[in-house]
């Protein structure tokens, strides 16, 4: 007797699909600063500036809140998150042991191939470092060289760590990375992170990956401080 095919748990749904999209398209206009920190999100201007459903934008507002990327105005409507000191010292505070962990690791398991591709990225950094109008092509290198360090740090629970504030951070990487002088100087600063990862000094990447976060935290505040004395 065949025994009868166990039906599938597996469901497609295109909507989830769908949602996924949008919040990669809301996302990345956070990222560029296309929806920058403190502007409204009015749910029938992103219905139709992206085209589609208001279920799938409030669906994909929703996730943006849980990444703390969007949060609720006291108009009690949503905006994109406002940036604070506190809440800066407090994501640099947790991202400075994690990226010096996810260094170090890097060092004792990625292979020769990755450290290549780490090494190249980083080279794509410092060449863009100079030229403001690359800004775009400079935080996408960003955003690749995290991906690469992590995928050669083989640890799948320092990736779930440091990806549940990846989001926040590259929002306050365009603030700090956008000043010329923070540009040149943390491009220096993958340099030394690339160099000590070559010499498979764990100690030493540990250490470039630590002074890389502390000098993108002074970075950030200075930024935020500048702007808030603009207002």
């Amino acid at each position: 007797m065949v025994e009868a095919a166990k039906p599938s748990l597996r469901l497609e749904r295109d909507e989830d699909l769908l949602r996924d999209r949008v919040v990669a398209v809301i996302r990345n206009a956070i990222f560029t600063g296309e929806l920058p920190p403190g502007k409204r999100l009015i749910e029938r201007e992103l219905v139709e500036q992206i085209g589609v459903s208001r279920t799938s934008v409030r669906e994909a507002l929703r996730h943006l809140q849980s990444e703390s990327l969007v949060e609720s105005s006291d108009s009690r409507g949503l905006r994109v998150s406002v940036l604070t000191e506190d809440a800066i010292r407090q994501l640099y505070e947790v991202r400075e042991p994690l990226e010096s962990a996810a260094a170090r690791l890097f060092v004792m398991h990625a292979t020769e191939d990755e450290v290549a591709a780490l090494a190249q990225v980083g080279k794509k950094l410092f060449e863009t470092s100079t030229e403001p109008a690359r800004l775009d092509e400079r935080m996408a290198a960003v955003l690749e060289f995290d991906r690469l360090l992590l995928a050669g740090a083989r640890n799948p629970l320092l990736s779930e760590m440091l990806g549940s504030i990846t989001a926040r951070i590259h929002v306050l990487r365009r603030l700090s990375i956008g000043a010329p002088e923070r540009a040149v100087a943390s491009a220096a600063e993958y340099v030394a992170l690339v160099d000590a990862i070559r010499r498979r000094s764990k100690r030493s990447a540990a250490a470039a990956a630590a002074a890389h976060v502390s000098a993108a935290r002074v970075a950030a505040l200075k930024v935020l401080r500048a702007r808030s004395s603009e207002t």
